[in-house]
């Protein structure tokens, strides 16, 4: 993967970056390549995606306040395939054949997809499955207590699962 995606990686859940990795080592043998455009948020740049369409102009992205995403924790990734080659234009557009092939190698990997929720469709979010989709005040409550290992640990499963 390209150097800003590793950088993103560099903060998420290991088995997260693993399987991100995994599926775009697939893809490579594709010519497919695409970007980890956000990983680890804070819970000020959740609240400040949040407020889009509500307090602030623009259209409304999420419905998770800060606390409330996975982002927050390092165990989710937004993810947008290059247009062509390994860098440059990212492909925005998810009923693309380039994103269908990125969507089906991350959820080939074991990791849950954005683009199946009803209410408000995430089309470049994956999440570990083995996490709530929503987080849970335990979630938070270990963040507070000791960071993102700590909430790290609440889902700590083999890479090789």
């Amino acid at each position: 993967m390209e150097a800003v995606s590793e950088q993103r990686l560099a903060l998420v859940h290991p088995l997260l970056a693993a399987k991100v990795r995994s599926a775009a080592a697939a893809l490579e043998t594709k010519g497919i390549y695409f970007r980890v455009a956000q990983g680890l948020r804070t819970y000020a740049e959740q609240d400040a995606l949040y407020a889009q369409g509500r307090t602030v102009p623009g259209k409304i992205v999420t419905n998770a306040p800060g606390g409330y995403s996975n982002h927050n924790f390092g165990c989710a990734v937004d993810c947008y395939p290059f247009l062509l080659g390994e860098s440059g234009n990212l492909n925005w557009e998810p009923k693309s054949q380039q994103f269908s092939l990125m969507v089906d190698a991350l959820v080939a990997e074991g990791l849950l997809w954005g683009g199946n929720w009803h209410s408000l469709p995430d089309y470049p979010h994956f999440q570990l499955a083995n996490v709530p989709v929503n987080p849970t005040n335990t979630d938070r409550a270990a963040f507070l207590a000791g960071g993102l290992q700590r909430v790290w640990s609440l889902y700590t499963v083999s890479i090789a699962e």
